[in-house]
């Protein structure tokens, strides 16, 4: 795991900016400890978190005019997995890489980040998580690719290597390479829409993180934009819980126990401290967001869990993807970050 900045302030995947040079130096100017490749969901379905992890995956076929991901029923099946495998295990990650058309922000941070040279330690990448893809894909004859044994575990070991790439990509400008896999699929787990068990979420999730890291160091994290059982992502071998605070701290408050473990062990929060929704972030001041933080940060106590051992731990966050935001709205979010990261720093640095 990289050393990572206490309290520093990243964000999640997708802007609403539509010119990626500028919005890759909008977020470095904002947020230098630890900027975020920007999706630009605007301009194009692949830019899009479930295109931009399924292109290059055995079967799987991006259709940007139909805006649709799918198994394509005219792909062999058994030389799809033979060549991927094929790759996967031939050690080079080039073959997993994203490309420019599909991640505009991603080469963008990338030329920002080098021409600045030491202003910004880490760099942190996304892409979409094992479970939130394999459940979104569906077959020919309309079931998700979640209950495929096969092309999951292809899928697992896929995105892993995508992941793997986008780290490789941060360390060879000198950076320490952090990447989360999102998962809001995850926020239907446990209902009729999502009928897969706690152990076979840990389980695919494990895979991918494995292999993820076998490449070289990385700091990996999985990010739920709504409630789950947090307890089933923290048994998970992830180095950061990234979750939206704002909303549903209270929740993550439920698994006491299985929080104080993971922080014991060295676990990290990442904090979704600002609202992505409109009418939410609209009625918050960087005040109102500071004392809500405050009283999450403290109310960990009865845990065993001092605020200082919390502040040392976290990073702030959006609580999911701006993409969706007005491009003032999201300006007025990076500004809060910038300011909450600060004010954070401060109160860490008085105990």
């Amino acid at each position: 795991m990289a050393r990572l900045t206490p309290l520093a302030a990243t964000g999640i995947g997708s802007v609403p900016f539509t010119e990626a040079g500028e919005a890759a130096a909008l977020i470095l100017d904002y947020l230098p400890q630890m900027p975020f490749w920007p999706q630009m969901v605007r301009l194009d379905f692949r830019e899009e978190m479930n295109p931009q992890a399924a292109r290059g995956l055995p079967t799987l076929k991006v259709d940007p005019a139909a805006r649709a991901v799918a198994v394509d029923p005219d792909e062999p099946r058994d030389e799809a997995l033979a060549r991927f495998y094929e790759a996967a295990l031939a050690g080079d990650l080039t073959p997993f890489g994203l490309e420019p058309q599909e991640a505009r922000g991603f080469f963008a941070l990338l030329a920002e980040a080098a021409a600045r040279g030491g202003a910004s330690p880490a760099l942190k990448g996304q892409l979409s998580g094992p479970v939130t893809l394999a459940g979104s894909v569906k077959d020919p004859q309309g079931k998700p690719i979640l209950y495929d044994r096969e092309l999951t575990q292809a899928v697992c070991q896929g995105l892993a290597l995508k992941g793997a790439w986008q780290a490789k990509q941060f360390r060879e400008l000198g950076k320490d390479a952090v990447v989360f896999f999102d998962e809001p699929y995850l926020s239907g787990f446990g209902s009729a829409y999502l009928p897969i068990s706690r152990e076979e979420v840990i389980e695919l999730l494990t895979q991918t993180l494995e292999a993820a890291r076998r490449p070289g160091p990385v700091t990996l994290g999985v990010h739920c934009c709504g409630n789950t059982d947090w307890s089933m992502l923290m048994a998970a071998p992830i180095d950061v819980l990234s979750f939206d605070s704002f909303g549903y701290f209270e929740n993550l408050r439920l698994y006491g126990q299985a929080l104080k473990e993971f922080l014991d062990r060295g676990g990290w929060l990442a904090w979704g401290l600002v609202p992505t929704d409109g009418e939410r972030l609209a009625g918050e001041t960087a005040g109102s967001l500071w004392s809500r933080f405050q009283e999450q940060a403290t109310g960990l106590a009865d845990l065993g869990v001092k605020p200082v051992e919390v502040l040392s731990q976290s990073l702030l966050t959006p609580a999911c993807g701006m993409g969706y935001l007005t491009v003032e709205a999201a300006r007025r979010v990076l500004t809060l970050l910038a300011e909450l990261s600060a004010r954070a720093r401060e109160w860490l640095a008085s105990f």
